[in-house]
């Protein structure tokens, strides 16, 4: 039996809205967009949500809006330092790097997998780094505590933006992951929680920038925010269709996107239920066993349940000989047909590309946590279009090959 990492996903109802879409000739970005957008600020309970076409988009016009605003001073500089942790997707740091900011390298805690804010504080306080903002990563599901973060970035004056593109349907005391702080951003891409194919979207309660953002997802143009009267009586000559107030992309999503999206919003709590159940299924399975789930005092913890909402399950092998059975257990696995892949990139340190770019001045060796769950640890399927009999020979699979 096969157990794959993902499903696309997409329901019968989701195929027949997005045949409507093609039979229409509405495109792009139109009505099918703002109803979207209605539902997830109203899901989320936040003032705005500004669809993109992608996540990784949705980080870059996030960082783009506070360098550039176009009422209020930059919030962000170029040569600024924004704080990420050792543990990411790439799409979190290329931003960072391309609008000519600094990212700070911060390992992770192994019990979370995300940013360690003790080891955080502990850089601020030892470094004289013009550290400017946060741009910590929800992995996985996990909600950090949006508490502890409003603590530390209001002590330490910092700018908080999120990545919530692994996270949706995932709660604390404060609200939603990724609704503290000036923005979080959301990926719908095929594995994800719901899904438009590709699509993403920013989270804020602040209007100026999302009327930016809606601004910088279309070339600059003022025609979708909601001061764009005011935007037209300052330069009447100008054909208000075709008044540019800010810099700007093309990464506007399609009404194909949205109706996909819009036809899942009201399963988000359907679906991430579905992936705890296969979460806590695994937990159990494996006990007395060699591995553990990462996270699984969420599971076990009715407090704490709702704050992850497993986009995939982090499992890590114990042992001193944790590194070769990992090996091997992955090998079994894989004969058996179960996929399986590391935790995001490992440690990004160790990454090519990022050793290129900051020309070998960081050693990926500084960042012990990252390297021992790049080491030890691995990721199986949690999506919830897998069938009970698949969680079922998943469990066995899991529980077999660490014997």
């Amino acid at each position: 039996m096969r157990i794959p990492l993902a499903s696309s996903g997409l329901r019968e109802i989701d195929i027949q809205k997005a045949i409507e879409v093609l039979k229409s000739g509405n495109l792009t970005m139109g009505n099918y967009v703002k109803e979207f957008e209605a539902a997830m600020s109203e899901y989320l309970n936040v003032k705005n949500f500004i669809m993109v076409n992608s996540g990784s988009s949705a980080n870059l016009v996030m960082l783009e809006a506070l360098l550039r605003p176009t009422k209020s001073t930059p919030q962000l500089h170029p040569g600024d330092s924004v704080l990420v942790p050792a543990v990411a997707w790439p799409t979190t740091i290329w931003p960072i790097i391309q609008l000519g900011l600094n990212p700070i390298f911060v390992d992770i805690d192994p019990k979370t997998l995300a940013l360690d804010l003790d080891l955080a504080q502990n850089l601020i306080d030892n470094s004289r780094i013009n550290i400017r903002a946060i741009f910590p990563i929800h992995p996985l599901g996990l909600s950090i505590s949006g508490s502890k973060l409003e603590e530390f970035v209001n002590k330490n004056d910092l700018i908080l933006i999120s990545d919530t593109c692994e996270s949706l349907g995932s709660w604390d005391n404060l609200g939603h992951a990724g609704t503290q702080g000036i923005a979080g951003s959301f990926s719908f891409y095929f594995s994800h929680h719901i899904t438009t194919m590709e699509g993403g979207g920013i989270a804020t309660n602040n209007d100026d920038y999302a009327d930016d953002l809606r601004s910088m997802r279309s070339h600059g143009w003022s025609r979708d925010r909601s001061d764009s009267a005011h935007w037209t009586k300052e330069k009447s000559t100008n054909d208000a269709k075709f008044l540019f107030v800010s810099t700007g992309f093309n990464i506007r999503p399609m009404e194909i996107q949205a109706a996909i999206g819009l036809s899942q919003v009201s399963e988000i709590d359907r679906f991430v239920n579905r992936r705890r159940l296969i979460a806590r299924s695994i937990h159990t399975a494996i006990q007395g066993t060699d591995l553990s789930v990462i996270g699984s005092e969420r599971l076990v913890n009715p407090e704490l349940e709702r704050s992850h909402s497993w986009m995939l399950v982090p499992i890590l092998v114990n042992g001193t000989n944790a590194i070769e059975r990992k090996g091997e257990i992955i090998n079994k696995l894989n004969n058996l047909g179960v996929e399986t892949r590391p935790v995001l990139t490992g440690n990004f340190l160790a990454q090519p590309a990022i050793q290129r770019i900051t020309k070998n001045n960081m050693s990926p060796k500084e960042f012990v946590n990252a390297t021992y769950i790049e080491n030890c640890a691995f990721l199986v399927g949690a999506h919830h279009d897998l069938s009970d009999s698949q969680i079922e020979f998943l469990c066995t699979a899991l529980k077999s090959s660490s014997s």
